[in-house]
């Protein structure tokens, strides 16, 4: 079975593989083996910490296929800017009054923002180009959601996703070459490499424009690209979308990609996920496909998509002997359920 779980050190050579293959800008998994290492150990020691509130801790997640290879990998953050602020472009609108001239205008800015700090932040989210599972990518991504459902003291109650913008053919960015690399001296890919993805520290407070950026004067390819995705962020967007997930005020500073966004209470994994009993035996009608995902320690959790006969009224679920040898689970065991 497709299986959803923390990475370890022995995932480090095949996350490096898969980071090779990706596409430049569009995923933010770690890219140099040294930075792989350092966030499986980062994510590894968090599992182990005793949390009773957000803090800095980052979890690097890897979907396992059947034979035991990787075939993705993605992150969740339990507060983003932890080390400082998380920052954005928040859509603002001015109003500008002439009462002498009878003119009204609404003019639309960006506004530099640290909004999301301290939300919970899905990151990271890769899956194998050659892979056509059609339950791979949705697995992958709710997983990171079902490890929150599982300790919900680790984590915020709003989350959000920055996904990335439209670029050139050439990976240049309009929106980046209109606003950023005016302020960095420096192309788009080579201000992505210098902060590694990130969205914190003082690097923006120090360079970006403090006062609201006028769209109105922004090139006409800047303008058009701001809230657009790029085409391979277009499969992570629906997965999203139909979680829950939506596009609201925000756009990101770097390429003017969506930032979407939700409360826990409306994100389909958290909302219908239940701590049930295992039952063993032949999953039989009437049964329905869900996630299912073990509890216990949080460093040996396990997420994957089954077919379960559930009796909420008796607080059971019935699995069969591969999803709780995939699991590692054993009857009487408790497992967080969540509908497909």
């Amino acid at each position: 079975m497709w299986i959803a779980r923390p990475a370890v050190d022995q995932d480090a050579p095949a996350l490096f593989e898969l980071a090779q293959r990706a596409t430049p800008h569009v995923h933010t998994l770690p890219r140099t083996r040294e930075r792989i290492e350092d966030a499986i150990t980062r994510s590894a020691d968090a599992l182990a910490r005793p949390v009773d509130m957000p803090g800095d801790e980052r979890y690097q997640m890897v979907l396992e296929r059947p034979d035991g290879t990787l075939a993705g990998a993605a992150s969740i953050s339990a507060t983003a800017g932890a080390a400082g602020a998380y920052f954005s472009y928040r859509n603002d609108v001015i109003h500008h009054v002439s009462r002498d001239l009878g003119i009204t205008n609404n003019v639309h800015v960006l506004t530099l923002s640290s909004d999301l700090t301290a939300h919970s932040q899905l990151s990271g989210f890769l899956v194998d180009a050659t892979e056509d599972n059609a339950w791979a990518g949705p697995l992958l991504s709710r997983a990171r959601l079902m490890l929150a459902a599982a300790d919900r003291r680790r984590f915020a109650d709003e989350f959000f996703v920055c996904l990335a913008g439209q670029t050139r053919a050439d990976d240049s960015s309009p929106f980046w070459d209109a606003i950023g690399r005016k302020f960095f001296n420096m192309d788009y890919l080579s201000a992505e490499r210098v902060v590694h993805g990130a969205r914190n520290g003082t690097l923006f407070v120090e360079l970006m424009p403090h006062y609201p950026v006028y769209v109105s004067l922004l090139p006409d390819d800047a303008r058009e690209v701001i809230g657009q995705l790029h085409p391979a962020a277009a499969a992570p967007f629906d997965i999203l979308s139909a979680e829950g997930f939506e596009a609201e005020r925000y756009v990101d500073i770097f390429d003017g990609g969506p930032v979407l966004e939700a409360h826990a209470s409306r994100l389909q994994t958290l909302a219908t996920a239940r701590k049930l009993t295992v039952e063993p035996g032949i999953v039989d009608q009437p049964a329905e496909a869900c996630l299912v995902a073990s509890t216990g320690p949080l460093a040996r959790f396990r997420c994957t998509m089954a077919n379960g006969a559930i009796e909420l009224d008796r607080g059971r679920i019935t699995l069969g002997a591969e999803t709780l040898a995939s699991l590692r689970v054993a009857p009487g065991d408790a497992v967080i359920v969540s509908a497909a």
